[in-house]
């Protein structure tokens, strides 16, 4: 009987905090996981975006035509790899949001899942505060 009311009490209280500490964990995890992907990202870009321009630079510098017109064709490819990596990263962006938005979903239910309310049935059949 009072096992039934002190999980009549505390269990919404209870699913309240794991909530909120499974969002804060989430917010902390998926922060995290932004910002290793941001600063990779930017360090990769930032790599192809210097070797264009060095490139650039061996075409305004080339003895002959010929050499110009490779190393130009060298920082166009650098170029189009920058705007490749440019366009990764907003698919990754995306794709870390979806992932998000279901970890959070399945976290949700999991929570409202737990057997924390007077009535509710345990796995093994048995109410919550029962004797099984």
């Amino acid at each position: 009987m009072l096992s039934k009311l002190l999980i009549g009490l505390l269990g919404p209280l209870v699913k309240a905090l794991l909530g909120r500490v499974l969002d804060e964990f989430s917010d902390w995890l998926f922060d995290r996981f932004k910002a290793v992907l941001r600063r990779r990202q930017a360090e990769n870009l930032g790599q192809a975006e210097a070797r264009a321009a060095q490139a650039d630079e061996r075409a305004r510098q080339a003895g002959t035509p010929g050499e110009a017109h490779e190393q130009e064709a060298v920082a166009r490819v650098w170029r189009e790899v920058a705007e490749m990596l440019r366009q990764e990263n907003e698919a990754l962006k995306a794709e870390l949001e979806d992932v998000r938005r279901s970890a959070d979903r399945q976290a949700q239910q999991a929570l409202a899942a737990l057997p924390l309310e007077a009535g509710q049935r345990l796995a093994g059949g048995t109410k919550a505060g029962s004797e099984p």
